[in-house]
């Protein structure tokens, strides 16, 4: 075999170790942001959950080749939630990364839509997200009590918790179960979006390899949130993922 062959299959094994491994990153970016300050029922309006949705769409606009949409208010009907996550869904290949990011009100077992009368169930959007053929899956949800989101399996949000289920997809939720998420009328964002996009723009990168990784990413954000509450709210991390699985890419 020839050097050239010799480098060229060296390069191929990399390569494929690089595809496999727990730390690699997407190839394209699947987002669907949903924001709702306002509802059909004409109740008091929240101040900052669409800006939580525009915060992420900003911040994916311009990350790694990523299709984004987002559904504020009165465009966040169930119907048409449900329909653009299938669809964005249904694009992603193995090589792919899709995220779901709500913010409005949340119940036991679900969140809310701008159309009172109907919601949309936790399990409604984990079935989704597993039939999705995308190698990395994750939601970020704001909600008075989204830790319900993880019941299904059978698990109690306790303190800083960090847990591993069945499911293939990380679901990191602003509050336990039984907890308000925190907002303030002068805030763009809620404490917790405020905390995760800069997370995300590199804040969560502790040890400076311009990648922040699950774990990077919880200890930040979660830090962050219950001082900033007064202990009040504490956010959880559900899902069968490495700690070092790579959520971004900081940019330079």
């Amino acid at each position: 075999m020839t050097p050239d062959r010799n480098i060229s299959r060296r390069l191929l094994t990399l390569l494929m170790l690089l595809l496999t491994a727990g730390g690699t990153w997407a190839q394209k970016t699947y987002v669907v942001c949903v924001g709702l300050n306002y509802y059909d029922n004409g109740e008091r309006p929240l101040p900052c959950s669409d800006g939580d949705a525009r915060g992420m769409a900003e911040f994916f606009d311009h990350y790694n080749g990523s299709e984004v949409f987002m559904l504020l208010n009165e465009n966040a009907t169930r119907n048409h939630i449900l329909r653009v996550l299938r669809s964005k869904l249904a694009k992603a290949t193995p090589q792919d990364e899709v995220i779901f990011a709500y913010s409005g009100h949340g119940f036991d077992g679900g969140i809310s839509c701008y159309d009172t009368r109907n919601v949309v169930y936790c399990s409604e959007v984990q079935q989704l997200m597993r039939q999705s053929r995308a190698g990395r899956k994750i939601m970020f949800i704001n909600s008075c009590h989204s830790g319900s989101f993880a019941k299904k399996y059978g698990r109690s949000a306790k303190a800083s918790a960090y847990k591993s289920t069945s499911s293939d997809v990380m679901l990191y939720l602003s509050s336990r179960a039984n907890e308000y998420s925190w907002e303030r009328t002068d805030m763009r964002m809620s404490f917790f979006f405020t905390r995760l996009i800069s997370a995300l723009r590199g804040k969560a990168d502790k040890n400076g390899d311009r990648l922040v990784t699950a774990r990077e990413l919880f200890n930040y954000v979660n830090a962050g949130v219950i001082s900033d509450t007064q202990g009040q709210q504490h956010p959880q991390m559900y899902g069968r993922f490495s700690d070092n699985m790579v959520v971004v890419r900081v940019k330079p």
